[in-house]
């Protein structure tokens, strides 16, 4: 796929200055260089299995962010070492994929090189296959992938097509997707958290061509409806969003017109209690591409990557995000964090400000005092 393509698609990643941040204050955490990954991927997905396997899907592998990818993997966290598994049934790149409560992974839409897919498979840890589900409603790439807390699993919006951001959603349940009710707005590029209560935020994302939203709405999964709520304070799009120990969502970083030049190092708090957005604590660096590089560990810590050449953690009550010792190796768009059993956290793939993906790994752990 060419990268004129690409970056309509929001997949292509270009240098960008920015304010200096403020020094960072000391850290307790450090990054490791960790094992390579057998196929280079950027804008794949993770998903932590049992026993610290995370099965890495899809992505793009070569120069301009193509082809996109049929194969996976499955990385042990305690070693770093790289296992195959049966490649997918679909190729895909920009997709969405989540664990169901049975232990297998849901993975669902994204490009295929050529299209917008619709389709859907499941791995099985087991036999360490995919199997080809029917398609869901809506052909969709950049959407958000939601486990519900009574099973099942919520897909909300994505792009039908380059720069076409879908408003449909629908839930993955009995082996099949059923349409639910619309959001109150098209969005792709968007992020979504589940609150304690079982709803589902979906905040911000881009809404038309170079034009992102500082809406926000909740999904019930009792009335299968959406409704508005307070808006955020800044328009994002590409950003992440992760569910905090104490209920509330922290929404991290972005831009507010999908644009690589104007990437921003602000965040805000959710509070589901009052519905309203407040300013969070600030990152080091501002960052963008990031919608799977954020995790909150066992501890209560937020973890950010991507997009810099450091990793920032935020502790619970601090004013700020500090740098963890250590490079990762540079700015990466589209890499993903996943947190591991014993409180480090693994970071995989993403590509460069040349769109050329890597295949190298880092693990994210508290430094030895």
């Amino acid at each position: 796929m060419p990268l004129r393509t690409l970056s309509r698609l929001g997949l292509a990643c270009v240098a960008a200055s920015a304010v200096a941040a403020p020094a960072p204050l000391a850290s307790s955490w450090r990054v490791d260089t960790g094992a390579r990954l057998a196929t280079p991927r950027a804008a794949h997905q993770a998903t932590r299995l049992d026993s610290d396997l995370v099965l890495l899907t899809g992505g793009c592998s070569g120069a301009s962010c193509s082809p996109a990818e049929r194969s996976a993997e499955l990385i042990d966290g305690r070693n770093g070492r790289s296992m195959p598994v049966a490649d997918m049934r679909v190729a895909r790149v920009a997709h969405a994929a989540a664990r169901l409560d049975d232990g297998r992974v849901l993975v669902a839409g994204g490009w295929t090189g050529a299209a917008t897919t619709a389709a859907a498979e499941v791995f099985d840890p087991s036999s360490r296959r995919f199997t080809a589900l029917a398609d869901m409603g809506s052909a969709r790439m950049d959407a958000t992938l939601t486990p519900l807390a009574g099973g099942g699993v919520l897909i909300a919006g994505g792009a039908a097509a380059t720069n076409r951001p879908l408003a449909s959603a629908e839930v993955f349940e009995q082996e099949r997707f059923v349409a639910v009710g619309a959001m109150r707005e098209a969005r792709a590029h968007h992020a979504a958290a589940r609150l304690p209560d079982g709803r589902v935020l979906v905040m911000g994302g881009l809404v038309a061509r170079n034009a992102a939203t500082a809406s926000a709405e909740i999904y019930d999964p009792r009335t299968r409806t959406f409704t508005a709520t307070g808006a955020m304070q800044q328009r994002r799009c590409k950003h992440a969003a992760v569910a905090l120990q104490d209920g509330r969502v922290m929404v991290i970083a972005g831009s507010p017109d999908c644009n690589e030049q104007r990437r921003i190092a602000q965040t805000e708090i959710f509070d589901p209690r009052t519905g309203e957005f407040t300013p969070g604590p600030a990152l080091q660096n501002p960052r963008y591409k990031i919608v799977s590089a954020a995790a909150v560990t066992p501890q209560g810590e937020v973890v950010v990557a991507g997009d810099a050449s450091d990793v920032e953690v935020w502790s619970p009550g601090a004013a700020a995000f500090v740098k963890a010792r250590g490079p990762i190796g540079g700015a990466l768009a589209f890499s993903t964090v996943t947190p591991l059993s014993g409180g480090a956290l693994l970071v995989t793939g993403g590509y460069d400000a040349d769109i050329r993906p890597t295949a190298q790994t880092w693990v994210v752990s508290r430094a030895a005092r």
